[in-house]
């Protein structure tokens, strides 16, 4: 396994993260089903560990995939994307102007009961 330090996210990451997203699976289910931590897993997703051959079959066989669906994907004109991942990049790219805009527009689509603090980030707590 290794590290690398710039990250680059590959088709290959990309797909894999699509097919754990497809079977509901959080990093951490994920990462006990393939032996690793969430954290491991997230680090692959995100380009930040290079993905061997014998690391993307133990991928497709936790996420119960065939190697030809696997490879279906590169097939494809188009990777699936992350919807959320990739408006959370646009919104980082934006001028405080358009942001103001970008909330106006959001803040209609949450339900009436949703309290302010029900929108900022959760921080999780640490055990020592």
């Amino acid at each position: 396994m290794k590290t690398i330090h710039q990250k680059k996210i590959t088709q290959e990451a990309i797909i894999l993260r699509h097919m754990r997203h497809t079977r509901q699976l959080s990093l951490n289910q994920a990462g006990r089903l393939i032996g690793i931590t969430g954290s491991a897993v997230a680090h692959f997703e995100q380009g930040r560990t290079t993905l061997s051959r014998a690391r993307i079959e133990t991928f497709l066989e936790a996420f119960r995939y065939t190697r030809d669906e696997y490879l279906e994907f590169f097939d494809n004109d188009s990777l699936p994307i992350n919807l959320r991942d990739e408006c959370l990049g646009i919104v980082k790219r934006l001028d405080e102007a358009k942001l103001q805009a970008v909330h106006a527009v959001l803040v209609n689509f949450m339900p009436k009961n949703t309290r302010r603090s029900d929108l900022a980030p959760r921080q999780e707590a640490t055990l020592r």
